[in-house]
């Protein structure tokens, strides 16, 4: 009996914790929006610079994730997990649609550094952008990177370790690095 006591009062307090955190995150960026069903891990950090816009529906943000939304940006995460230390940063637009899981330390960028030649490396002076979208049901499994452009179909799996730079058809497997098609998923998928 003691011990059902306890969890019920770690439940009680984890809920109090992530309401106060969603309602601090909330005040200290105007363009962060977060629905109570949104539960964040302690430890994950989301930054909304002004001017930014992040959506966060009935999601799961693990400890040690990272979500950033520049300025004129836009994140969208419906109904997503996020693993542990997997970072989603835009200066466009990142769209994570219904049912989307994220493994730990996946990357998702909407941009790449220009650096011109008659510049030294602390001379990155511009991005190139590009929107992602990646959709409903897709898995991306542990340390994958999504780059600028890439849309992602509904149910597609994105193995291990792949870097994917070019567009993923609907309900197929890809992996390496680049990534390329390993093979297409059942058809029993709706």
């Amino acid at each position: 009996m003691m011990a059902k006591t306890i969890r019920l009062i770690g439940r009680i307090l984890h809920r109090l914790s992530n309401t106060c955190r969603r309602y601090y995150l909330q005040l200290k960026y105007p363009g962060l929006s977060i629905d109570r069903h949104t539960v964040m891990e302690r430890g994950c950090k989301i930054i909304c610079i002004d001017g930014g816009k992040m959506e966060l529906v009935h999601s799961f943000i693990s400890a040690g994730a990272y979500l950033f939304a520049d300025k004129g940006a836009k994140v969208m995460l419906d109904h997503v997990h996020v693993g542990r230390y997997s970072h989603i940063v835009s200066k466009a637009s990142i769209t994570l649609q219904f049912g989307v899981s994220i493994a730990e330390m996946v990357v998702i960028r909407d941009q790449d550094h220009v650096i011109h030649p008659d510049h030294t490396a602390a001379g990155i002076v511009s991005y190139r952008l590009g929107a992602i979208v990646i959709g409903k049901h897709a898995w991306i499994a542990a340390k994958a990177t999504i780059l600028k452009g890439v849309t992602v179909g509904d149910h597609a799996i994105i193995a291990a370790s792949a870097v994917v730079t070019k567009p993923v058809p609907r309900a197929e497997v890809w992996g390496g690095i680049p990534a390329k098609f390993i093979k297409k998923i059942s058809n029993s998928i709706p």
